[in-house]
C-alpha cells in the first residue's frame, strides 16, 4: 500500500492514499504504514527530523521515496 505525505497541503486526518488525501506528518504515514508499505514524500518543509523519521519506516520494512523519484529507496 502506498502512503503520501504533503507538508503543505496535507491534511493527517486524511486517509493518506492519494496525493490529493495526503498526510501532513510523516510520522503520521510511519503509525499507519506497515511492513512492505511505501510512503511517498512530496517534496516541502517538514518540522520533523526528516533522517530520523525515514530511519524508523526503513526499520520497520517500510520503503520510503521522494514523489517524482523512479525507485523506492
Amino acid at each position: 500500500m502506498f502512503w503520501y505525505v504533503n507538508s503543505n497541503q496535507g491534511i493527517d486526518t486524511r486517509d493518506g492514499r492519494s496525493l490529493d488525501t495526503a498526510f501532513r506528518r510523516i510520522l503520521h504515514a510511519i503509525h499507519v504504514a506497515g511492513p512492505e508499505d511505501t510512503i511517498i514524500i512530496v517534496p516541502g518543509v517538514y518540522d520533523q527530523d526528516l533522517a530520523k523519521r525515514i530511519g524508523e519506516a526503513r526499520s520497520g520494512g517500510v520503503s520510503v521515496t521522494v514523489a517524482g523519484s523512479e525507485t523506492p529507496t
